[in-house]
């Protein structure tokens, strides 16, 4: 497995937006942030990329996605409100893929635990920040393996 799961760069306070939630856009911070994935990310393969269809989601991973020139496709997987039981098989159909995928932190919650849960992952329970991924690999043998990606600091 070969995923990037990344949640989406910082978006401002959501009591601050009057709108609707799903078009809050990224801050200046959100906006360093997502650049610096292309740095962090410079080492992994990348074939595809997928994002919830919030717009802050899709602007923390257009410069990824430009860098790399492949496209950024919309999932409804990947919502706050989706299934994580439909969003985890779906992971697990594609776990060959290089794919980056960009989400919520209430997806990445449940999704971490419905993972560790079904003893797919034996990673401990970390708060996943705004900006950061975690790069999942699969050995030969054994669970996929973790490795958290801390966000770029704001200085």
């Amino acid at each position: 497995m070969d995923v990037i799961l990344v949640r989406h760069a910082h978006a401002g306070t959501k009591a601050q937006w009057h709108r609707d939630d799903g078009l809050r856009p990224l801050s200046k911070r959100g906006r360093l942030q997502a650049d610096s994935l292309v740095k962090t990310l410079s080492v992994d393969p990348v074939s595809s990329v997928w994002t919830s269809a919030a717009i802050r989601c899709r602007q923390t991973v257009e410069p990824l996605a430009l860098d790399r020139a492949v496209p950024v496709h919309a999932s409804e997987l990947l919502a706050k409100d989706a299934p994580i039981g439909a969003l985890l098989t779906w992971l697990l159909a594609h776990e060959n893929d290089p794919w980056v995928m960009c989400t919520h932190g209430e997806v990445f919650k449940a999704l971490l635990a419905a993972g560790r849960d079904a003893g797919l992952i034996t990673a401990p329970a970390r708060v996943t920040e705004k900006g950061a991924a975690w790069r999942v690999t699969r050995g030969a043998n054994g669970p996929p393996e973790l490795e958290y990606l801390p966000p770029v600091p704001f200085l």
